[in-house]
C-alpha cells in the first residue's frame, strides 16, 4: 500500500470514527436523561400511591374509632332482652373484632398514632369492664347503657374523640 491510500483511508476512518464516538456520547447522555426523567415521574407516582395508601389507613381508623366509640356501640347493639353481661360481652367482642380487622393500618400510620388506637381500645373496653363491675347482678342491657353513657359524661375526655384528634392532627402535618 502507498502512503497515499494510507492517508485516504485515515482521512475517511478518523471522522467516520469520531462520528460514531461523538454519537456514541451523545446517547449515552440522552439515555441518562430520560432514565433520570422516568425515574422520577416513577418516584412522583409512588410517592402518590402511598398518600392514597395513608390516607386510606387515616379513614379506616377514624371508622374503627368511631364504630368502637360507647355511643354507637350503644345504639349499634342495644337489645332490652338482653342482660348486662351479655351486652357487655357483644360490646367486648365487637371491639376486638373491629380492630382485628383493621390491624393492617397500623403500617401506613406513626408509631405515635397507633399506640393512641390501641390506648383507645384498652381504654373503651376498661369503661365497660368497670361499669358492668358497678351494676347489681341480674342488671339488664338498658341500665348497662345508662350507666355506660353517665360514666362517659363523667370522664369528660371521650376516649375516641382523643384519637381522632391524634388523626387529624397527622394528616395536617401531612398535607402541610
Amino acid at each position: 500500500m502507498s502512503s497515499n491510500s494510507l492517508q485516504t483511508i485515515l482521512l475517511i476512518l478518523i471522522p467516520g470514527i469520531l462520528v460514531i464516538v461523538s454519537s456514541y456520547l451523545i446517547m449515552q447522555s440522552m439515555m441518562k436523561a430520560l432514565h433520570n426523567t422516568l425515574r422520577t415521574e416513577l418516584l412522583k407516582q409512588t410517592n402518590q400511591d402511598y398518600v392514597k395508601l395513608k390516607l386510606g389507613a387515616y379513614e379506616r381508623l377514624s371508622l374503627l374509632l368511631e364504630r368502637t366509640s360507647l355511643p354507637a356501640l350503644i345504639q349499634k347493639l342495644s337489645n332490652p332482652n338482653m342482660s348486662a353481661s351479655e351486652f357487655k360481652l357483644l360490646m367486648l367482642h365487637s371491639i376486638n373484632e373491629e380492630f382485628n380487622y383493621n390491624l393492617s393500618q397500623q403500617v401506613y400510620v406513626s408509631q405515635q398514632t397507633w399506640a393512641t388506637i390501641k390506648i383507645v381500645k384498652e381504654q373503651t373496653i376498661v369503661i365497660i369492664q368497670r361499669v358492668e363491675q358497678k351494676l347489681p347482678e341480674g342488671a339488664s342491657s338498658v341500665e348497662f347503657s345508662k350507666e355506660l353513657i353517665e360514666a362517659l359524661k363523667s370522664l369528660g375526655e371521650i376516649p375516641h374523640e382523643k384519637g381522632l384528634q391524634m388523626i387529624r392532627g397527622e394528616i395536617e402535618l401531612l398535607f402541610n
